[in-house]
């Protein structure tokens, strides 16, 4: 099942339990997260929404900076990913 968040786009995979990331703010990327590590990176995000922005990193290579709001809009697409599980 393909997810068009705001920041995360990805596919859902239903058999393994597994949602393949493919891009985060239009920039392409290949990484696969289990339920387990969607809930842990939801927590951190969540414990740090407050501290001014993150920063990811996309493929080891690529840092992208995240804003405040663009956390929230990070944590709501969690939200959507997490109810497919």
């Amino acid at each position: 099942m393909h997810i068009d968040g705001k920041i995360i786009s990805g596919e859902y995979d239903q058999q393994n339990h597994e949602f393949s990331i493919t891009s985060v703010k239009h920039l392409t990327t290949e990484s696969t997260i289990t339920e387990d590590e969607l809930g842990l990176l939801h927590d951190y995000l969540l414990a740090h929404a407050s501290d001014g922005g993150q920063i990811l990193s996309l493929n080891d290579q690529i840092l992208i900076k995240l804003n405040q709001d663009e956390v929230q809009q990070v944590l709501h697409d969690l939200d959507d990913i997490k109810k497919l599980f």
